[in-house]
């Protein structure tokens, strides 16, 4: 099992534009502002032209060309697999928090995404929580199948990979209209 701490020693698919580029990496820039979370792929030859084949796009934080919030790099080394974050340490905590923060979950809701989570077996996953106190869809899988889903990764807890799920104009009406002022008691 990894630690953080690897992070810090890439592998050739994370590592430099020209070993990315070698190892047909795919990248992608993912801003953290709550109203933008704009997720674009980019081109590895265009970087390379751009910053030089060795540079690294570890712990960068540039600019959303959006809303001037800001990013981060996602390296993944091919077709259906998962995009992951280059950030290390304790910049990648804070961009976590950060991240998380945006959501704007109450303690309710952390309460029973956790326990969602803690409660799925290995071959059943649980219907996606959909009356949370914010206008998301929450659920959770097995690692490694997040390929296997429309969701966004939200991040993991108890071995389980969350996902999420921003709801569509017509869910996000029917949740408009059925939540009640403030956050829901939690059940006893």
């Amino acid at each position: 099992m990894g630690s953080r701490n690897e992070d810090r020693h890439p592998l050739a698919w994370q590592g430099s534009l020209a070993q990315m580029k070698t190892h047909g990496t795919r990248v992608a820039q993912a801003c953290i502002a709550r109203d933008c979370r704009r997720w674009v792929a980019l081109n590895l030859d265009s970087l390379i032209a751009e910053y030089g084949p060795e540079h690294m796009l570890w712990d960068r934080r540039p600019s959303c060309a959006l809303c001037g919030g800001k990013t981060h790099f996602l390296a993944s080394p091919g077709p259906s697999t998962p995009f992951r974050p280059l950030l290390g340490g304790a910049v990648a905590d804070q961009v976590r928090r950060e991240f998380l923060r945006g959501f704007g979950f109450s303690r309710r809701d952390v309460r029973r995404i956790k326990a969602m989570a803690e409660a799925t077996k290995d071959r059943s996953e649980p219907k996606a929580l959909d009356d949370l106190d914010v206008p998301y869809r929450v659920g959770c899988c097995q690692q490694g199948r997040e390929s296997l889903s429309s969701g966004r990764v939200l991040g993991e807890w108890a071995g389980r990979t969350l996902l999420y799920w921003e709801m569509n104009q017509r869910e996000a009406e029917v949740w408009r209209r059925t939540r009640r002022a403030g956050p829901k008691p939690m059940p006893r």
